[in-house]
């Protein structure tokens, strides 16, 4: 299907996924099964888990690079994106990455190895009154660009933003952008070329940064967040141990070896904590957040979601952070773990559970990683 033919159906299909809804987490299919063609959803509301038999059987060996507004935005074998509505089937191909998008290497090098480090995310948006609708990635490291499809178009370009970006979310109709510095930048995609029309650039970004002093850079590292939550802006610090010891305590890389030989001991990385702040569009600064009553944030590689716990009614609770996996960079070092990062945080209490404390997952190798999802 032609991407210009397909976008009315995305259009029209976008709305029916409703604030109100729980988000689902998408995992890999059951062991015993063929996992390749099969998907498991857990239902947080219903603390009850479904399954859709062959339902990625187009995608054998996809990597999924976004969630938003009910869709997946998933790289096939060839690299080559595509939309992708695991409750519908609905399946739409986009025009693949021009050379210029990607790094200088040989194609097939850059399907075996750059093809899961490619994307950071992926998000949907809709612009000119829900006619027209847009994706919108995070591409490339050092820096990170964004990068953009529109209908019209079928095909992508760099948005030219010049900055290396964090996070990106559609509200409003109109895209905002984090920056690796703090800043959160708004793009108006109804004009051609799209604009940027603010850049809010809060001061003193020091009340962003972790304290040093107990989360040294050696031991941890940071990944950053913007949320959209009751018309507030969050800026959401997510700290992890770069490297953790059997009982989960932060170790130092070169306490990895055995004193016997060299070989590393398996000590992923695992999240430690998140940090929250609002912006303060008048004082133009990022003032921290101690509490989050009635909202439940639902991040990872996913569009950055704040729900209402009273309007999911049960199954979510409140002033919690549920989150997965999403290091990209160490994801697939070991075949022994990556995916295995998720889990629920209480912002109020700072208490943390991991996937097999809150949800009886697996705390080891998740293949393909979990997603968040709204039906």
């Amino acid at each position: 299907m032609a991407m210009t033919d397909a976008f009315p159906q995305i259009v029209s299909s976008l709305p029916f996924t409703p604030q109100h809804q729980a988000a689902w987490l998408m995992l890999p299919g059951d062991e015993e099964e063929d996992a390749t063609h099969s998907r498991c959803f857990l239902n947080l509301a219903e603390k009850k888990l479904y399954k859709i038999k062959n339902v990625f059987e187009p995608f054998l060996d996809a990597w999924c690079v976004g969630s938003s507004h009910g869709w997946l935005i998933l790289l096939d074998e060839k690299a080559n994106p595509h939309l992708f509505n695991p409750f519908s089937n609905a399946r739409i191909q986009l025009p693949s990455f021009p050379a210029q998008l990607k790094p200088a290497v040989p194609e097939a090098y850059f399907i075996e190895c750059w093809r899961k480090l490619f994307i950071a995310k992926a998000v949907l948006l809709l612009v000119d009154d829900n006619k027209s609708a847009v994706v919108v990635v995070i591409y490339g490291t050092a820096p990170s660009k964004l990068a953009f499809c529109i209908d019209v178009d079928n095909t992508w370009a760099d948005l030219g933003g010049g900055e290396d970006y964090s996070d990106i979310i559609s509200y409003s109709n109109q895209l905002y952008a984090l920056t690796d510095s703090g800043s959160v930048e708004v793009w108006d995609f109804r004009s051609n070329p799209p604009t940027k029309i603010m850049n809010f650039r809060p001061s003193g970004r020091s009340t962003v940064n972790v304290d040093m002093e107990n989360f040294p850079r050696d031991k941890f590292s940071t990944q950053f967040y913007l949320v959209e939550s009751s018309g507030d802006l969050l800026f959401v610090n997510r700290v992890f141990c770069n490297f953790v010891n059997s009982e989960g305590v932060a170790i130092d890389e070169a306490g990895l070896l055995h004193t016997e030989d060299t070989h590393p001991l398996v000590c992923p990385y695992r999240t430690k904590q998140f940090l929250v702040y609002k912006l303060d569009s008048i004082r133009n600064t990022w003032e921290k957040v101690e509490s989050l009553p009635d909202r439940a944030m639902f991040l990872g590689g996913n569009h950055s979601l704040s729900l209402s716990t009273s309007d999911l009614h049960e199954g979510c609770e409140s002033n919690t952070i549920y989150f997965t996996d999403d290091n990209w960079d160490q994801m697939n070092e070991d075949y022994l773990y990556g995916g295995h990062d998720l889990g629920q945080f209480n912002l109020a209490s700072g208490n943390l559970q991991t996937g097999a404390q809150c949800c009886s997952l697996c705390s080891d190798r998740m293949d393909p990683p979990p997603f968040w999802i709204i039906p």
